[in-house]
């Protein structure tokens, strides 16, 4: 469910072209289309979705979770759970608490319209392929409309039977999806590559990370790496809640273990095949996918991948499917988080009220909405940058929220560990794998 719910359509898409716009706008300063860029173009992207983006989601999880488990603050809002920093009945104290909380809401619509703005685009284009229909204005609506609908009426159902179900049967299809592809791509190359990559990025990553751009200026930092980042911060504490909340009982070494080895993993895994797949395809096939991006965008290139492989309407139609299912997983987990967010005095046993839900998952539909009549009325605008703009402008109020959590989080720790308290919720995990992590 962390999984699905934090990666959503993102993956999927970004997994398939992120290595294209990177062979064009080059990293380093490389020369575009040499052996050299191909190769960090296939790690890149694993390094833009590996430990650092787990890592931010981790943190907030763990804070989150020790703070409301363990430490039984009635309240999941930034305000509430930081009480030992900012509690208090003065004016001031009161207002800095309501803007912890506004910004919070505020910043998190911003992010999850680059999630939401990014996957309901390429549902059009796939739809129109397979329905060989025009991809009309009214189509995207309509696909809006539908995945609103499902998502909403999904909320109806508790968090482990809802989102379990559609979790469980999202990832056995993207298994299952995978393995086709690996099959029928250049398997050898795929594999081989993937190795690669993993190699880069163990050997790069610290130059990776602390790359600045300051001297070449070339702008490839700027676009992708600080926006990634800004995406994750502006993401973080919902994220966190939710794994939080998610995670009840465990300790933090498994909740370490599930965010930063296995949930890096499947993003290795999906990047490793499907942007190895469409990298061969453009190698050794004489397909020209990095050349035709920048015109055709995510959706067109997506479709253009899929057309390539064997049983193309059937590949169109499972990956349009799998799109769906990681928005609504997403989508529902991000209404919870939300609703969990905005209830008053809610219990550790009790889920949000269905009309908190049902409100923030309708409101999400106006985040695609609005991107759509965007791109539809303003001709050459490029969503993708000016989603990119608005995620990094989000994310920075979000920072200085976060180091207000962490700050409560580690002077909690540090008293709990100076007078043994710490100790007491070990030795109970050790005697009961359910009890406080």
């Amino acid at each position: 469910m962390n999984l699905c719910s934090a990666l959503a359509a993102g993956i999927l898409i970004f997994g398939m072209c992120e290595w294209m716009y990177y062979v064009t706008g080059t990293p380093f300063g490389i020369e575009p289309y040499s052996v050299q860029v191909y190769e960090y173009a296939s790690a890149y992207g694993m390094f833009h979705w590996g430990f650092s983006a787990w890592a931010f989601y981790l943190v907030a999880g763990v804070a989150i979770g020790y703070l409301y488990w363990n430490k039984k603050i009635g309240d999941l809002r930034i305000s509430a759970l930081c009480s030992n920093l900012i509690g208090g009945d003065s004016k001031g104290k009161k207002a800095f608490r309501w803007v912890l909380d506004a910004i919070m809401v505020f910043c998190y619509f911003m992010a999850m319209m680059t999630t939401v703005g990014i996957g309901t685009p390429v549902m059009g284009e796939l739809a129109s392929s397979l329905l060989v229909i025009e991809n009309s204005f009214a189509l995207k609506i309509g696909i809006i409309i539908i995945f609103c609908l499902f998502f909403t009426l999904s909320t109806s159902k508790t968090i482990a039977k809802g989102m379990g179900r559609i979790s469980d049967f999202n990832v056995w299809l993207a298994i299952a999806f995978f393995i086709f592809v690996l099959i029928v791509g250049d398997t050898s190359f795929i594999l081989n590559n993937i190795v690669m990559a993993i190699g880069t990025n163990i050997r790069e990553f610290v130059r990776m990370s602390f790359n600045s751009d300051a001297i070449a200026q070339t702008g490839f930092v700027q676009n992708w790496t600080i926006f990634y980042w800004a995406w994750y911060v502006a993401l973080t504490f919902m994220c966190g809640l939710w794994i939080a909340r998610t995670s009840y009982g465990r300790t933090f070494r498994e909740i370490t273990v599930a965010n930063c080895i296995w949930a890096v993993l499947a993003c290795w895994v999906t990047f490793g095949i499907l942007g190895n797949y469409g990298m061969g395809q453009e190698l050794f096939h004489g397909q020209n996918f990095s050349g035709v991006i920048s015109e055709v965008g995510n959706n067109g290139v997506t479709l253009l991948v899929l057309q390539t492989m064997p049983l193309p309407k059937l590949c169109i139609f499972v990956f349009m499917i799998l799109i769906f299912f990681n928005l609504a997983t997403s989508a529902t987990a991000n209404g919870t988080a939300l609703s969990m967010y905005t209830s008053k005095g809610l219990k550790a046993d009790e889920e949000p009220n269905s009309w908190y839900k049902t409100f923030w998952c309708v409101l999400f539909m106006i985040i695609p909405v609005g991107i759509l009549l965007l791109e539809h009325s303003v001709e050459g605008l490029n969503v993708l940058s000016t989603i990119q703009s608005l995620i990094t402008i989000s994310s920075l109020p979000v920072l200085v929220a976060l180091v207000v959590l962490f700050w409560s989080f580690g002077k909690v720790l540090r008293k709990d560990i100076s007078d043994g308290t710490i100790r007491q919720y070990v030795d109970k995990s050790k005697e009961n794998k359910w009890g406080n992590g």
